[in-house]
């Protein structure tokens, strides 16, 4: 769920942009890899208030509180009811090939085994990008979801499928493409309540991305309801890379990330998509999102450092939730590339941040998918 920008940070592998680059005193002027020199200095969790309003979602002495580490990169988070009053957090290790399962007492367990890629040839699967000083490969699934019936969906980018777990625990390809090309490498989903699936899907998963030879089609969002898979925007006519993705609490209005801005569109009575604009832009914008139950949407601004933006249903920026910089080495790539909504009251915010999985407490609750149980 990298966007354009927060995909070239994380290929560098540091917190600071392109432009603040500088060759070193008598080196060439080829800049230096960012995934060299000091890690970043820390700093501790923190929230940014910019309008009064965001006292009303959380607690201004809220803590976070580490769910789990050692990731490396992670994305695409989804809680999942179990039906026993209880369940679980889905997060997708992009360098592992899994789906990890983490219980509310913070146990990790693997979901389920080559959930992004199921070949055995990766020589020519994935992306391939920097995590702190690391030189590593994107080859994990992105996105999860639930659908109406309580089925889990997933991106398996390098297989360039939307994926079902079936209730009997086989998997079904939702979509692979349309019209005879397939995806280049789904990357983020988000589910109506009456089983249509919105997704994006740009080249991040592809070796050599945009310049990879594997690439069919034009990145763009698209439906898949009803056995067909639809194009519903290009990338072109979105005015960026599309990635994040979001339904509102009604489900009447979409929202999409295109690099630091955010476009909102209405959703048509037969799921296709009206008239959009331009909902809010600037800091905390990138990658995944979620709107809560009052349709405020909660945003993640992909690499580092970790930020997670709050933006009203009016357009209204709130503020931000600002992850900790642990600052020591080796560097561990903490950012925020995705988020849920999860616990049996969807009060707690759990937010995959590269190497780990932060949560953190709020007064609203979000919106749970699947069936209610």
């Amino acid at each position: 769920m990298y966007g354009l920008v927060s995909l070239a940070v994380l290929i560098a592998g540091d917190w600071t942009p392109a432009t603040a680059q500088q060759p070193a005193p008598g080196m060439a002027s080829e800049p230096r890899m960012r995934g060299d020199g000091p890690a970043p200095a820390p700093q501790p969790f923190s929230i940014t208030r910019a309008d009064p309003g965001i006292d009303a979602l959380i607690a201004p002495d809220a803590k976070v509180e580490l769910v789990a580490t050692g990731f490396g990169l992670n994305e695409g988070t989804t809680w999942v009811r179990d039906g026993k009053g209880s369940g679980f957090l889905l997060v997708g290790g992009l360098l592992d090939n899994v789906l990890y399962k983490i219980t509310p007492d913070n146990k990790v367990s693997v979901f389920m085994e080559k959930a992004g890629y199921t070949g055995d040839d990766p020589s020519n699967a994935g992306a391939q990008t920097r995590a702190g000083r690391s030189h590593v490969l994107l080859i994990g699934p992105s996105c999860t979801g639930v659908d109406p019936q309580g089925r889990i969906l997933w991106c398996a980018d390098d297989d360039r499928e939307v994926m079902r777990l079936e209730k009997d625990g086989t998997h079904t390809v939702l979509s692979s493409g349309a019209d005879g090309k397939r995806f280049n490498s789904p990357n983020d989903i988000s589910i109506k309540a009456d089983g249509a699936v919105y997704v994006t899907d740009n080249d991040f998963g592809l070796r050599g991305a945009m310049k990879s030879p594997l690439k069919e089609m034009q990145d763009g969002i698209w439906l898949i309801k009803d056995g067909k898979t639809t194009l519903l925007l290009s990338d072109t006519q979105l005015g960026g890379i599309p990635n994040g993705i979001t339904l509102s609490p009604d489900g009447k209005l979409l929202y999409l990330s295109a690099g630091r801005k955010m476009m909102r569109y209405v959703v048509k009575p037969d799921d296709t998509l009206g008239e959009g604009s331009l909902f809010t832009e600037g800091v905390g914008i990138g990658d995944g999102m979620r709107a809560d139950s009052r349709g405020n949407i909660y945003s993640t601004n992909g690499a580092g450092p970790g930020t997670i933006r709050i933006t009203s249903p009016a357009g209204t920026f709130l503020g931000t939730i600002n992850l900790p910089i642990l600052g020591d080495e080796p560097k561990k790539q903490i950012c925020a590339t995705n988020l849920a909504f999860g616990d049996m009251d969807a009060k707690t915010l759990y937010v995959a941040a590269c190497d780990a999985v932060y949560k953190i407490r709020l007064k609203v609750p979000g919106i749970l998918e699947g069936p209610d149980k």
